[in-house]
């Protein structure tokens, strides 16, 4: 290496060592200045819980499945067991009925959310292509950059 790359080499290595111990002897415990730190969410949003709920009622109903499979079968092999096995289905379908009430709930909830989003945004991007149109857009810049062209050409 040429001398004048390790002099630089070997300055930023002094200036790298140097920070670190500055930030040693502070002896603090917020974030360096300039530091990024991305925490998860802590607050779900409409869509995330109508999401959550949706895959709640698909579990509870893949249950409500294996239960009624159940009864099939009892009704088949233990007939015994097949009354017991009718309230179990009653049950399982009365879950998964109050199930899906509840993610119906937060999915019209979270489409009113997305609705309500969009028809401010349209109305925000409304109010810039009218501003837009209120400034030179659509003027014929040609025209008017060959009117001056012959305008500025000396004789």
């Amino acid at each position: 290496m040429a001398p004048l790359a390790l002099q630089l080499c070997g300055a930023m290595c002094l200036i790298l060592v140097a920070g670190g111990e500055a930030r040693l002897q502070a002896g603090r415990e917020d974030p360096i200045i300039g530091s990024t730190v991305i925490h998860a969410p802590n607050v779900a949003t409409d869509a995330m819980k109508a999401s959550a709920a949706i895959h709640t009622y698909l579990g509870e109903s893949k249950a409500r499945d294996k239960v009624w499979d159940q009864t099939v079968e009892a009704r088949a092999n233990a007939p015994a067991l097949y009354p017991a096995k009718l309230t179990d289905l009653l049950k399982a379908q009365n879950k998964t009925i109050d199930v899906l009430g509840k993610a119906t709930e937060l999915a019209s909830k979270s489409m009113a959310a997305a609705k309500d989003s969009q028809t401010s945004a349209e109305t925000l991007y409304k109010g810039k292509m009218d501003g837009l149109s209120k400034d030179r857009v659509g003027a014929d810049f040609k025209s008017e950059a060959a009117d001056l062209k012959m305008a500025m050409q000396v004789p």
